[in-house]
């Protein structure tokens, strides 16, 4: 700074007038007004940057700097960061946003440079989500004085969801929805907090559209998650992940739910039961081939939570077993056992029998004499089978002849299914010995 400069801001700080200095402007100053307040400042602190973030008649107010910001907090929003070589400091520097001090003539010392219009903007964004948070200590500043430019790499709340703009047009934000609860194994960690994305569908909104600013990344957090999204993607193609859909089983809180519809934050459901259960009013849902009770009672599932707290899928309907399922669903109770005796076979058995239904602990129903059959025993396509009614009453049978008389009905219980097996094995041990004596 050359003598006359320097003669000139001080004729111009004497006489109270700070009128030179810009929003955006880093200057040097002194942190007290007066020997008192110096006092109580310790030896080294008692100067430091300050960032001019409003100007109006015969005041200024600034953000005071920092190397040291407090560890404590977590949260990247209380301090903004300074890039020392981008201005040429001597020390990492941040921009403590928490409170806006009013700034007097006898604290000017010199000014040292000028926030970029990145930054500028990037400091605004991030003191008008700081007010809107639910942090404990706030700036004193209004919205008004806090005029910024969305960009890539904002986060927005628009119709109660969060959404990572990644892309920006004339006329659009194009949006990538962000999870309200982190998914585990798929979320990226930034200044202490976990991000979770949805990458794989992309939304967007017109510029125009209402909606909130409630977080933003700076240029480096925006590269992360870039190649985050990249290589989310990229095993995204190289998995073969089982997808939720209308039709599944899964087993979410030790409880059985079949998803007969589905909208972007829910999935509908009833809940599902053994086909060993009987109580008045169940009806019979049909998932893979097997057989399950249900009261139809819709269950609402959102699906951000169901992710969340994680699920395990168990099978899938066929597009007839769908159609079947919702078929049941519109009749009256009434009927619904009615109808299912006249399209159970086709549901079941669409191309004839299915040989992987009939092994052992099996009871099959012959549609002949509608008689029940367990079956013990299975070597190639030869089952053995058992009357339920009359163990004596057992044969072989060999499941490729056309005219197999049998159907599936249901899985029978271990402990239920041990005990025909003692009685029969019984059973056989007497022949045996007959047999013999003869």
């Amino acid at each position: 700074m050359s003598i006359v400069e320097f003669f000139k801001k001080f004729i111009e700080v004497k006489n109270n007038d700070l009128s030179f200095l810009k929003v955006g402007d880093i200057i040097w100053a002194r942190r007290y007004k007066n020997d008192k307040e110096k006092q109580g400042i310790k030896y080294g602190h008692q100067e430091s940057p300050y960032v001019i973030i409003k100007k109006e008649k015969n005041k200024v107010l600034a953000l005071q700097c920092t190397s040291n910001p407090h560890q404590e907090i977590e949260w990247k929003m209380p301090y903004y960061p300074l890039g020392r070589l981008n201005y040429e400091l001597s020390k990492n520097t941040f921009i403590n946003c928490l409170k806006v001090y009013e700034l007097k003539e006898i604290q000017f010392v010199e000014t040292i440079g000028h926030l970029c219009d990145y930054d500028l903007n990037q400091l605004k964004k991030q003191l008008y989500i700081l007010i809107n948070s639910n942090f404990k200590m706030k700036p004193n500043i209004k919205y008004k004085d806090l005029k910024y430019k969305i960009g890539v790499g904002d986060v927005i709340v628009y119709n109660n969801y969060k959404y990572y703009i990644y892309l920006i047009d004339e006329k659009y934000l194009y949006l990538h929805r962000m999870r309200k609860y982190s998914k585990r194994n798929d979320n990226i960690l930034i200044n202490n907090n976990y991000y979770s994305f949805i990458f794989n569908k992309i939304e967007k909104i017109k510029i125009k559209d209402e909606y909130d600013l409630v977080d933003t990344f700076n240029t480096g957090e925006i590269e992360l998650i870039k190649e985050f999204k990249e290589k989310y993607l990229a095993n995204s193609k190289n998995e073969c992940k089982a997808a939720l859909c209308i039709g599944t089983l899964i087993n979410y809180k030790e409880r059985m739910y079949y998803i007969y519809k589905e909208d972007e934050e829910y999935y509908y459901c009833f809940q599902i039961y053994s086909n060993e259960v009987m109580k008045p009013k169940m009806a019979d849902v049909i998932i893979n081939k097997g057989i399950y009770k249900t009261f139809f009672a819709t269950i609402v599932i959102e699906k951000e939570k169901l992710i969340a707290n994680g699920y395990k899928i168990k099978r899938y309907a066929s597009k007839n077993e769908i159609e079947y399922n919702k078929k049941i669903f519109h009749l009256p109770v009434d009927k619904r056992s009615i109808e299912r005796k006249k399209i159970n076979k086709k549901i079941l058995k669409p191309n004839g029998k299915d040989i992987n239904d009939f092994v052992p602990m099996t009871i099959l129903i012959n549609e002949i004499n509608n008689s029940y059959y367990l079956v013990i025993n299975k070597k190639n396509n030869v089952i053995e089978v058992v009357n339920i009614d009359n163990i004596s009453d057992s044969f072989y049978f060999e499941l490729e002849q056309g005219n197999c008389p049998f159907k599936f009905y249901r899985v029978l219980g271990k402990e239920e299914y041990d005990k025909y097996l003692n009685k029969i094995n019984e059973l056989k041990e007497q022949v045996k010995l007959f047999n013999l004596e003869n």
